[in-house]
């Protein structure tokens, strides 16, 4: 049995992670799944047998800290003979991949979830991530990449790698049995514990409070389509966490939409919030291809998201839902009012939404990829 570490930074992507790992163990792979205790999800891995390991690793550059977790994780990789390390995030990319060269594993292979450098960082940001990259890339067997539009840079600063388009997906038949549990009784009790009345139409953001996702631009839409909309008839969800919590919180004050905006916190649970949402939307600078986008279009709900690296690959505009461009305020605000004030077109483009998945984002044709892959690298062994 061929025995794989998934390596990721932290216990926060298990999510992210596990569907797909538990089809591979079904293809009789010995799954092992290593990461930073920081986020552990103790009732979500109570629903999967695999194999943690727990490291610690500084989500930050810190040297003295980094080379202690490569010193860790290669001595892990030796006890363990893992025929295959496959990393994933950018931390755990450089640590693992590094301590899987040391430990001398058969193949090293790296996932991108969408690079962590990109346009409209700080230059100095954009070339210390390249170059960490780059250097992550000497380590490695091949490289793998979630999206297709950063196959290309990938192929840039490794030309020498062998690059893989991994794609994402979703579990459907776990979704749709989430979806059918989800009574309408339900439904009517979440609403009334978040005070959200009948007639409201209900707009759900699931994506962590980090610069990235620019919930910032998301306010400022909001902002706008109050004045849009003429009456608050719609309530925003703010599901997540993270650095930019407080600040985010500020500026609802500061806009003045504490009746439109609600932030619910990081929802371990996130299904019965995207069946309740007459909408969803993402403001992100950029993505790798954004999972709480899957998961409502598996829901056939419409979507309105900015038109960035990622998302755009996954949201077809005018067929699944609106792409607006990145920091167009007025866009933001009149796309946003279009979908909430046409229910045809919602329903039009959720069920145009959930083909699309059918048919390209499902984690068995995500396993399929990544089984050839792994049978064509362990060959050249």
């Amino acid at each position: 049995m061929v025995k794989i570490a998934h390596v990721c930074t932290s216990s926060l992507s298990h999510k992210i992670l596990v569907d797909k790992l538990a089809l591979l163990k079904k293809r009789n792979y010995d799954i092992h799944l290593i990461s930073s205790e920081e986020g552990y999800n103790e009732k979500l891995m109570q629903n999967y047998d695999f194999k943690l390991r727990f490291i610690y690793m500084n989500r930050q550059i810190h040297i003295i800290d980094d080379v202690i977790s490569i010193f860790r994780m290669t001595k892990l990789f030796r006890k363990e003979k893992y025929h295959i390390v496959h990393t994933h995030t950018a931390k755990a990319g450089i640590i693992g991949r590094i301590a899987g060269r040391l430990a001398g594993v058969p193949v090293v292979i790296h996932t991108s979830h969408g690079l962590p450098f990109y346009e409209g960082q700080s230059k100095k940001k954009y070339h210390t991530y390249r170059f960490l990259e780059k250097v992550g890339a000497l380590f490695c067997d091949a490289i793998a990449s979630q999206n297709k539009e950063d196959i290309e840079k990938i192929k840039k600063y490794a030309p020498r790698k062998p690059v893989y388009y991994e794609g994402n997906g979703v579990d459907l038949r776990r979704l749709d049995e989430e979806n059918k549990n989800i009574s309408d009784e339900q439904i009517k009790i979440l609403k009334s514990r978040l005070g959200i009345s009948n007639d409201k139409k209900v707009i759900l953001v699931g994506a962590r409070f980090e610069p990235v996702k620019d919930h910032f631009f998301l306010l400022e839409g909001i902002k706008h389509l109050k004045e849009y909309q003429n009456e608050s008839d719609f309530i925003c969800l703010l599901a997540g966490d993270g650095p930019l919590k407080e600040q985010i919180q500020q500026k609802i004050e500061d806009y003045h939409l504490s009746n439109e905006v609600k932030m619910i916190g990081f929802q371990t649970d996130i299904y019965a919030y995207i069946k309740m949402a007459d909408l969803i939307v993402l403001t992100s600078e950029k993505e790798g291809v954004p999972r709480i986008i899957m998961e409502a279009m598996a829901f056939s709900k419409p979507i309105v998201a900015t038109d960035v690296l990622g998302t755009r690959e996954l949201v077809v505009h005018g067929e699944t839902g609106l792409l607006v461009k990145y920091k167009n305020v007025e866009s933001l605000a009149s796309s946003i009012h279009v979908l909430l004030n046409d229910e045809g077109k919602r329903k039009e483009f959720g069920n145009n939404g959930r083909r699309r998945i059918e048919e390209n984002f499902t984690e068995e044709i995500v396993v399929e990829r990544i089984v050839k892959m792994y049978q064509e690298l362990l060959q050249v062994e």
